[in-house]
């Protein structure tokens, strides 16, 4: 399953707006208001609260191993001219 934000990619981002002083990583430690706006839920319908993806600050994780893919090799046979058919 493919993510839909690359995460090398939001941590670029967050060290940019870091370097330029548009934030701090104290203030990327609290989530913002939308965050906790969208997950405040209705206590009779969820009685535990919100038990979605927990906040976290992405510049203090531990930066995520690096996949190496491999080649996919290729699904169909190479063609040999010389081959005898079947039929």
């Amino acid at each position: 399953m493919l993510r839909a934000i690359d995460p090398v990619a939001l941590r670029a981002i967050l060290r940019r707006g870091l370097e330029r002083g548009l934030w701090t990583v104290d203030q990327l430690d609290r989530p913002s208001s939308g965050w906790l706006s969208n997950t405040r839920v209705c206590p009779e319908l969820f009685p535990n609260g919100y038990r979605g993806i927990a906040y976290s600050n992405p510049l203090r994780d531990e930066p995520e191993q690096a996949q190496v893919e491999q080649p996919i090799k290729n699904q169909q046979p190479e063609y040999d001219e010389n081959a005898e058919f079947p039929f």
